[in-house]
């Protein structure tokens, strides 16, 4: 039985990823931005056996979640990054502002998660980390520039962990 750390759970994947690991036995510590928007979805996790944390991915807060999440079961054995929005528009209309934010949630979020959670991955010498991307972060196509280039990120950095003791899994957005 793993521990899973799911940021991103209030709908999609994450909620998808939340049950499976649920129905399939593992404990789940599921996340989102706002618990209170999906009250059903977080009483389901919770009568489960799960956890439900409230957690912006780019919080100063962050640590102190982390923290918390693994004092839940003393390990996390499953990170899956799926927080993330995806910012449509042409790169000319899209402010440094948003850009900023764009780039933000989608990569520095997902580096600042894996550069917390990876030390105690190490020391139990095991891990897999999932990073939700996108087509997008391979191919870019017109209006989806920004976005593009923050999964582009985070596609060019998942390979740059060892595979031993963590394994490096990208699963792509369709």
């Amino acid at each position: 039985m793993s521990v899973w750390f799911i940021t991103g759970c209030s709908s999609g994947f994450g909620a998808g990823l939340a049950r499976l690991a649920l129905n399939s036995g593992h404990k789940v510590i599921a996340t989102s931005r706002n618990p209170s928007k999906t009250p059903e979805l977080v009483r389901e996790v919770e009568s489960k056996g799960g956890n439900w944390l409230q957690l912006d991915v780019c919080s100063p807060q962050l640590p102190k979640v982390l923290d918390k999440a693994l004092s839940i079961h003393g390990k996390i054995d499953v990170l899956v990054n799926n927080a993330g929005f995806s910012l449509l528009g042409a790169v000319e209309d899209i402010s440094d502002a948003e850009a900023r934010s764009q780039i933000e949630t989608n990569f520095f979020a997902p580096l600042n998660i894996i550069r917390h959670l990876l030390p105690s991955m190490r020391k139990q010498r095991s891990g897999t980390i999932v990073n939700i991307s996108s087509t997008a972060g391979q191919v870019a196509l017109p209006a989806v520039g920004v976005y593009a280039a923050s999964k582009h990120a985070l596609e060019g950095k998942s390979p740059s962990f060892p595979s031993n003791p963590t394994v490096i899994c990208k699963i792509p957005h369709w």
